[in-house]
């Protein structure tokens, strides 16, 4: 693996008493833009120098994964502020307006009837990540893909 291929893989990814947290479905593994930090920084570093079909365990400490606990205070955001549709239900993430004007995501941390409490923490910050994953494909990244910094759809192509 190295930086400028788009990578597709299947993975499991677990804590260290080995509960499932997440995994890809068969019909839609992770695609993403290596050297372009869209994964976390520790699996991007653990996936180096592999190849298609290679099976790598990686073990991920909170720095090079989501970063350390921090305790930051939920934040209360009326209902309202939300979309009508949107699902704002625990666990449930969007992407607001940070201080410097960038999109920021938030993670929902509790409903209690129209008052919406959010952070800006990951739900995985502080927890050592341990994934397993197969690398199902690798191909060189398009220019544009270079240039926009993310993996498109098949064969490059995506609509902005």
């Amino acid at each position: 693996m190295a930086d400028g291929k788009v990578v597709s893989i299947d993975y499991v990814l677990r804590d260290e008493s080995g509960k499932e947290l997440d995994r890809s479905s068969e019909s839609a593994p992770l695609v993403y833009l290596h050297g372009a930090r869209g994964i976390v920084p520790g699996l991007e570093e653990a996936l180096a120098g592999k190849s298609v079909g290679d099976r790598v365990e990686a073990r991920v400490p909170p720095d090079k994964g989501y970063g350390p606990k921090r305790n930051v205070k939920p934040q209360e955001v009326l209902r309202s502020r939300f979309p009508a549709e949107a699902n704002v239900v625990k666990g449930a993430q969007f992407v607001a307006e940070g201080p410097n004007g960038r999109p920021m995501p938030i993670w929902v941390t509790k409903v209690q009837g129209r008052t919406i409490y959010v952070t800006s923490e990951h739900p995985l910050a502080g927890v050592t990540l341990v994934f397993d994953v197969t690398i199902r494909d690798v191909r060189d990244a398009t220019e544009e893909e270079k240039a926009h910094g993310h993996a498109h759809g098949p064969g490059g192509h995506h609509d902005h």
